[in-house]
């Protein structure tokens, strides 16, 4: 498990997936429609290479700051009923041309003192999850094995202040199966 330092000081309240989205849609049920948005074929891609069972990573905005500021929280298992890990992270934009990577920081923010240095981040499918949406209008992916494929969704800031809820198209999701599968075969039968 990974220690990004106080998580008091990145995430105000931990929410679960179904919490997030119940929010995120004022309590209704969300509809997800199909996508192939390569920010969610990239997420897919990243799963099936994790070896988790699951994966959630979340990005929220911080609306008390003085500037542009994201609370990012990911949640994995390994197994189905295994106790998620948390990591988190506060992440703030970078300049134009700078690696992502470096906007990421963790600790309290202090008004006099300024912001907290930036953290060497673990090289693994969470920070590859988180800089998936720090690069994009996505606000939340979450990646799952169902049977017979993966169930990768996402939640995306769109204007006004609502959200699209995408799932992978399934065509794409169960070529990608597939492509996971026959290596496999191909091994087992060497």
């Amino acid at each position: 498990m990974h220690d990004g330092g106080d998580e008091r000081a990145a995430v105000h309240e931990h929410m679960s997936l179904r919490d997030r989205l119940e929010a995120l849609t004022e309590h209704r049920e969300p509809v997800f429609e199909p996508s192939d948005d390569p920010t969610l074929v990239a997420f897919s891609k990243l799963f099936a290479k994790s070896g988790l069972f699951a994966l959630d990573a979340s990005k929220t905005l911080r609306i008390d700051a003085l500037s542009a500021m994201y609370d990012c929280e990911t949640e994995s298992r390994h197994e189905a009923d295994a106790v998620p890990e948390k990591f988190v992270v506060i992440w703030t934009p970078v300049w134009s041309g700078d690696d992502p990577l470096t906007g990421f920081r963790t600790g309290r923010d202090s008004v006099l003192l300024g912001s907290t240095p930036t953290v060497a981040m673990p090289q693994d499918e969470q920070t590859a999850a988180l800089l998936l949406l720090v690069t994009s209008t996505f606000v939340h992916l979450s990646a799952s094995h169902e049977e017979p494929v993966p169930l990768i969704r996402g939640a995306i800031d769109a204007d006004g202040g609502t959200y699209r809820f995408v799932t992978l198209d399934p065509a794409v999701n169960r070529a990608r199966a597939r492509a996971t599968r026959e290596p496999r075969r191909s091994a087992a039968q060497s």
